[in-house]
């Protein structure tokens, strides 16, 4: 129970690290945060497993910018699944990569959070997506390597 438990809570921090965090906070600016705030999103953001904070924000200022257009990175045009999912999995319209020059994410590079987020987002990606999400577990609940890491890639 506790290990179903803690998956939903992993699922939850990621949406509220994207909504709150990334699309809220730094692609619309819609509120300011102090900076312990900005590291918790940051950090719920990288476990939702969707580029750095720069990246996405960027991607989702140039969808507002060039919307349902072969500029806006997850035109809905190419349907349901790929302005959800494929977006993120798929090879970018090349009239992305010559837009994605026009965005000023200038507010973004100056946060130093985010800076270091972008610089190690693989590294850091990989240690609070998958390595923590199995370990904690492993080491609070004594549960075993296969139940923390499946339940894990199933969250």
């Amino acid at each position: 129970l506790r290990i179903s438990i803690s998956a939903i809570l992993l699922y939850q921090f990621g949406r509220l690290g994207i909504t709150a965090g990334v699309h809220r906070l730094w692609s619309h600016r819609s509120y300011k945060a102090k900076w312990p705030l900005r590291l918790i999103l940051t950090f719920f953001s990288t476990l939702a497993f969707q580029h750095s904070v720069i990246d996405w924000a960027k991607d989702h200022r140039l969808h507002h910018k060039f919307s349902e257009t072969d500029a806006d990175p997850h035109n809905a045009k190419r349907g349901f699944f790929f302005s959800h999912v494929g977006w993120v999995l798929c090879r970018r319209h090349a009239q992305v990569e010559e837009k994605l020059n026009q965005i000023d994410v200038s507010d973004l590079w100056a946060d130093p959070i985010l800076k270091y987020q972008h610089k190690y987002y693989y590294s850091l990606m990989f240690l609070i997506c998958f390595v923590m999400p199995t370990f904690i577990p492993m080491y609070f609940w004594d549960e075993t390597f296969e139940n923390a890491f499946h339940i894990n890639l199933f969250r």
